[in-house]
């Protein structure tokens, strides 16, 4: 009959029987059909949505304590590889979530990978990006619900930022800039803005697309990954329509 093998499988349960550590093991052709893939465990990742600096309970500190619950193999960080070297070297202290990092690797030994590697834009196109949120800033209607996501993110904390609500307000922003856009009937500014969401759409697929890299290439269990709110609904459909099968998401907090 034909035969199947593996080696160094870590402790888990296949139909029923506990295996641990076997250096090499042969199944016989009932086993066979199944894929491959499948002898692998799912890497579990969790999705935790944050902001760059403290705000109210958007702490380093309270983002240590779920952290700390999870005590992830892997740190996978919406940060580019040059920012986390500047933030090693004592020249960015504000970032929250890598002052969260820092005080996790006292108490907890895992990887770190600044997965933000899309190239940054150049100066001039920030310069345009800046003057045109510069006038949509001034909607009432946008500034009422900026002002209403500032406060809850104060008030409420991860738990704010990790939730529904999050995601609505955030539609909302994003619904408001697109028909402010259209009432300045200005091609630069469209052209400008169609540019900025091109690029946070490639950043996020990059970003996605090395944690997939790294899971295939690397050996873990558990792992987080620290992305901005305002990525979150992107990035929670992106993860759906890919659907990799080997990691299984979970999109809220540690209880």
């Amino acid at each position: 009959m034909k035969k199947v093998w593996i080696k160094e499988v870590n402790l888990f349960n296949f139909n029923g029987i506990n295996i641990t550590e076997i250096n090499t093991i042969a199944f016989i052709s009932r086993l066979c059909v199944i894929q491959p893939y499948l002898y692998k465990l799912k890497i579990n990742i969790y999705l935790i949505s944050t902001v760059h600096k403290e705000k109210g309970y958007c702490t380093s500190e309270n983002l240590f304590e779920i952290l700390n619950k999870i005590k992830p193999d892997v740190v996978f960080c919406e940060a580019s590889p040059e920012m986390f070297e500047s933030f090693k070297k004592g020249l960015i202290q504000s970032s929250l979530e890598l002052n969260s990092i820092k005080k996790l690797s006292k108490y907890h030994s895992f990887s770190f990978v600044a997965i933000d590697s899309y190239p940054s834009p150049n100066i001039n196109f920030r310069n345009k990006v800046n003057v045109l949120f510069d006038l949509i800033e001034k909607d009432k209607k946008y500034k009422n619900v900026w002002i209403k996501n500032n406060e809850n993110t104060h008030m409420f904390g991860f738990e704010y930022l990790n939730s529904d609500e999050n995601i609505q307000l955030f539609n909302e922003m994003a619904e408001r800039e697109k028909h402010i856009i259209t009432q300045l009937a200005n091609l630069q500014y469209k052209n400008t803005y169609t540019k900025w969401l091109n690029f946070h759409d490639n950043r996020e697929n990059e970003m996605l697309e090395n944690i997939n890299s790294y899971v295939a290439n690397n050996e873990l269990e558990k792992a987080v990954f620290l992305c901005g709110s305002a990525h979150r609904k992107s990035i929670l459909n992106k993860i759906k329509e890919k659907n990799n099968i080997q990691i299984r998401w979970y999109f809220e907090l540690p209880k």
